[in-house]
């Protein structure tokens, strides 16, 4: 997989700068329908959102390798940039991705989904082609029929969806599914159908709960990753993973307000430790179910002051365990031991600083200490259930212990720190022992 990053032909250090070209052309050309005309803002954002992704649909028979694709999305992010200034929103190119009135980062996130779906697709075409199909036409198709013709809406983050979208999702995403694994793949027909409702239903979950344009990264990646993991699996097997998601999903919706915390939120945490749970195994889901526990802890005795924290931590969750996966590979390896010790440390932050809150009792301070070597314990022991060449750092827990000593010391003496961007951080602090294990231990490791 490092070979492929040193790809580079002379065709590819044309067409870098052409796709970049051609898209600044249709987005000029957009703007003049659009003023001339009078389309709409979502009209004109979706019209750029599905030709991009039509277009990704081409770069594995048209770049080398994973190089040109990564500095092409690195340029394209660069120019998106510029695009938010104020001014270019108003009055210049901009407008045609910033006129709606919802503030989103959809076209960063999915010039991200295109990368790391190009890297991790090369063996698989079936594994970039469908999730990219996804989140163009599905999404356009949700955001067109809820615009026209929705009148059943239900709240989200940041404003409000339709049922009639959601439907006209999870039908375009069926119909997708079924037509790209029975042309592109060798599964039986049962396993086709099984899974298609499957990464549909999931599919069209996360982009009803996703905000701020998330959903341009959630959704194909979850989609990736569900037919990277499902694709070869049983009719049998996959009838009860679809249960057993289903049964998830229905239940932490039910109970939601005994847990007191929205539908959407529960939904939302439901979603993340299964797709966790899709990426790697059950054990290794155990540190990362803690640290959404010791959140929500943390939420009741010191409850973090900026807007959406629960929806915040899926975020910033699934991105440091996104990063992570991609990290590894990148180096030809695993890292689930980094990936288990900075969920470790997030979930120490989070428990310090229910402790040590105002309205916690004496025994959340006096169990502490206790709860800081229980964590210990569990992913040194966690880690070492792992295959051995996953297993970064003999002996694994002194790092471990590192870490959490720092994450536990910063809540403690910086606990005001906190009080907004909990998640992001957290996460932060935690990811300081693992990044330098993955640099010092991994990239320059001889």
């Amino acid at each position: 997989m490092i070979d492929l990053w040193f790809e580079f032909t002379w065709l590819d250090m044309w067409l870098v700068p052409i796709v970049i070209a051609a898209i600044l052309i249709l987005m000029y050309a957009v703007r003049y329908v659009a003023g001339r005309y009078g389309l709409g803002a979502e009209l004109q954002r979706k019209i750029i959102h599905v030709a991009v992704g039509i277009s990704s649909l081409f770069f594995p028979l048209i770049f080398s390798g994973p190089l040109p694709v990564l500095l092409l999305i690195l340029v394209a992010i660069a120019v998106m940039l510029t695009m938010r200034r104020k001014k270019s929103q108003q009055d210049g190119l901009g407008s045609v991705l910033h006129s709606v009135s919802r503030p989103s980062y959809g076209e960063i996130y999915l010039a991200a989904s295109v990368a790391i779906l190009f890297f991790r697709s090369d063996v698989n075409p079936v594994l970039y082609v469908l999730p990219m199909l996804v989140i163009t036409l599905s999404d356009a198709a949700a955001a067109l029929v809820g615009t026209a013709y929705g009148r059943i809406r239900f709240a989200v983050e940041d404003g409000t969806k339709s049922i009639e979208g959601a439907i006209a999702f999870f039908m375009v995403t069926w119909i997708c599914a079924m037509i790209v694994l029975l042309l592109m793949s060798d599964a039986g027909r049962v396993n086709v159908i099984i899974l298609s409702i499957l990464i549909a239903a999931f599919c069209t979950l996360v982009e009803a709960d996703s905000w701020r344009g998330l959903d341009n990264l959630f959704v194909p990646i979850g989609a990736h990753l569900l037919l990277e993991r499902y694709m070869g699996e049983e009719p049998l097997t996959l009838l009860l993973i679809a249960s057993f998601f289903a049964t998830m999903i229905f239940t932490v919706t039910r109970f939601s307000s005994n847990l007191g915390i929205t539908k959407q939120e529960a939904r939302s945490r439901t979603i993340l430790i299964f797709l966790i749970l899709t990426a790697t195994t059950p054990l290794n889901t155990v540190i990362p179910f803690c640290a959404v526990f010791a959140h929500a802890f943390a939420q009741k005795f010191n409850r973090c002051e900026s807007e959406s924290p629960v929806l915040n931590l899926i975020a910033v969750s699934a991105c440091v365990g996104l990063f992570w996966l991609v990290a590894g590979e990148s180096i030809g390896t695993t890292v689930i031991s980094l990936f288990t010790i900075t969920f470790a440390g997030a979930a120490v932050v989070f428990a310090t600083l229910a402790a040590i809150s105002e309205d916690s009792r004496l025994w959340m301070k006096v169990a502490l200490g206790p709860v800081i070597l229980i964590v210990l314990g569990m992913s040194t022991l966690i880690i070492l259930q792992n295959p051995t060449h996953a297993i970064w750092y003999d002996p694994i827990w002194p790092p471990i212990l590192i870490s959490l000593a720092i994450s536990a010391l910063v809540a403690w003496k910086q606990a005001a720190w906190f009080r907004q961007n909990r998640a992001m951080k957290a996460f932060g602090i935690a990811m300081i022992v693992p990044t330098i294990l993955f640099f010092t231990d991994g990239v320059f490791y001889e």
